[in-house]
């Protein structure tokens, strides 16, 4: 009956006792910058004896937890010599970045091969090659070509001037090359080779002429079209030909000496006295070469 009673007298003088310890603890707080920890700290360095006090004074009137908890927090306090630490922040190294590589450039256009000089056997004329010029020549040029080629087609403009620079010393021989991804190449080459059966060397460069000039088109209707304007031609003995693919291993023949002598090539190629030139060359290499072997 007595305990009620004499709590209340302890709470209104724990009340009135610390009202002031704790509004000077709020002004130190905000005129200083203390931490609430701080501030209890602050309490409790000045007025340890009062709060022992009051421990005893509950605890004799049977608030036993109460005053356990008064005299816990006050030593608790005490024993506290600085705030929680928290770890630094870690500095990281800045990223390393790959060493820069300089920009590239697309390459101007390739030049093309050098000429080359084989070791192996070199081209011949044969009866079954179609051929112009003289003979003997100062030169002879073997020209391995497809009809259907479109690099062949550009090269023969450059041919034809150096007839013009060189006249009557340029012996010209021609081998049949058809690509097997040229559909149309090797029926262009049994096609001009009927021809030459038929009318001979003359018509068969006639006829060549004008297998380049229409190499866009290049089927059977086209071969016997073109072949119906050479004066002489029979047209069904050419039709024949074609369909029975009469000149086929003159073809092939020619193409495998290609590959014996100079062994699996591109078109156009060109067999200048002993010394190979692939590619649709400019004329400049090809008289350089002339040239040297003229002796100027």
């Amino acid at each position: 009956m007595k305990a009620a009673p004499t709590a209340n007298w302890l709470w209104a003088l724990s009340e009135s006792t610390t009202k002031p310890i704790r509004a000077r603890a709020r002004s130190r707080e905000s005129v200083v910058g203390l931490s609430s920890f701080g501030a209890r700290r602050e309490i409790l360095n000045n007025n340890t004896g009062l709060f022992v006090a009051l421990a005893v004074l509950i605890g004799a009137s049977g608030l036993c937890c109460t005053g356990a908890g008064v005299a816990y927090f006050v030593f608790s306090s005490r024993s506290a010599t600085s705030p929680v630490a928290y770890p630094s922040p870690v500095y990281a190294p800045p990223a390393t970045y790959p060493t820069p590589v300089p920009p590239s450039f697309p390459s101007g256009p390739s030049l093309p091969p050098p000429p080359v000089v084989p070791s192996g056997p070199l081209l011949v004329e044969t009866t079954d090659t179609p051929a112009r010029g003289p003979s003997p020549a100062a030169i002879t040029i073997h020209v391995v070509s497809d009809f259907q080629c479109p690099f062949c087609s550009r090269v023969e403009p450059t041919l034809a001037q150096l007839d013009q620079i060189y006249p009557n010393q340029i012996r010209w021989v021609w081998h049949d090359y058809p690509l097997p991804f040229h559909q149309d190449a090797m029926p262009a080459a049994e096609a001009a080779r009927e021809v030459r059966q038929q009318l001979g060397d003359a018509a068969f460069w006639t006829y060549h002429d004008q297998l380049f000039a229409q190499q866009q088109s290049l089927d059977g209707r086209s071969l016997e079209t073109l072949a119906s304007r050479l004066p002489g031609i029979d047209i069904g003995r050419f039709r024949t030909a074609l369909v029975t693919h009469q000149h086929q291993a003159e073809v092939r023949a020619s193409m495998a000496l290609v590959d014996a002598t100079h062994g699996s090539t591109g078109t156009p190629s060109f067999l200048i006295g002993p010394t190979w030139l692939a590619g649709a060359q400019p004329i400049e290499t090809f008289r350089a070469e002339i040239d040297r072997q003229l002796g100027r």
